[in-house]
């Protein structure tokens, strides 16, 4: 038992787990957005372990030529670069409605840490397997008394329903902790995004500065203003650099 514990496979998952307790318990936006970034790496991590330690994975890098691999690792890396660019801008246009270059720090960072997380887990993708995994336990919650009345041991039904419902159950915990992952990514974004792009320092001297707690310089006279005591918490404004220091 503890030699499984010990494998790549368990530490990996493990990792994962603990990651999520974390973000669970303490709720801080560093520890989130770790915590995505390893969720979007997790299949990307878990095909790298396979290849490294299973016969069949071992038997693909012998196969697989130096010049092979690095021609696919190239366009493997010009593709994601592309997409990612386009991901993450069009993320942050859907959230702020401006143009992801005034942003240019947490565009950066969704650009190179979120968009694994975004590329693979897809909130629509995730909502119907979701819905799929209840219908599964339903189903099986309705096979199992059948079984029992079949000419099969006892241990053996005991077993395979045991085996069946740990699967279920770790992939129901798996998919319902990357969809509550998945759904709050937008409040993490404009946390992170206020932290590092807004300011909260500036020279307008409009009525709306009063309240505002920090802006986002767009270019000439427009900022996009965060005013947390409004209930449009984001708004566009006109800015009048009157303020003298």
């Amino acid at each position: 038992m503890i030699e499984k514990l010990k494998s790549p496979y368990s530490i990996l998952i493990l990792s994962w787990i603990s990651l999520i307790a974390l973000t669970l318990i303490i709720k801080n936006g560093i520890i989130s957005a770790v915590t995505i970034f390893y969720t979007g790496l997790l299949p990307f991590l878990g095909t790298v372990l396979w290849l490294a330690y299973s016969k069949t994975g071992q038997s693909i890098i012998v196969n697989l030529k130096k010049w092979h691999f690095a021609v696919i690792l190239s366009w493997f890396l010009f593709a994601y670069a592309i997409y990612a660019q386009k991901w993450a801008a069009s993320l942050l246009n859907e959230i702020f409605y401006v143009d992801a270059v005034h942003l240019g720090i947490t565009y950066t960072l969704l650009a190179f840490l979120f968009t694994p997380f975004g590329m693979i887990y897809q909130e629509n993708i995730l909502t119907n397997i979701w819905n799929t995994m209840k219908v599964v336990f339903i189903l099986w919650g309705g096979i199992f008394p059948l079984l029992l009345v079949l000419p099969i041991p006892f241990k053996k039904v005991l077993k395979v329903f045991g085996a069946s419902f740990l699967v279920l159950s770790l992939s129901s915990f798996f998919i319902g902790s990357v969809a509550k992952l998945a759904f709050k990514k937008e409040t993490l974004i404009k946390r992170f995004a206020l932290w590092a792009d807004f300011n909260s320092n500036h020279l307008c001297t409009d009525t709306w500065a009063i309240k505002a707690e920090s802006v986002l310089f767009l270019g000439g006279d427009r900022v996009l203003v965060y005013t947390p005591s409004n209930k449009i918490k984001f708004s566009p404004e006109t800015c009048n650099f009157g303020k003298s220091f």
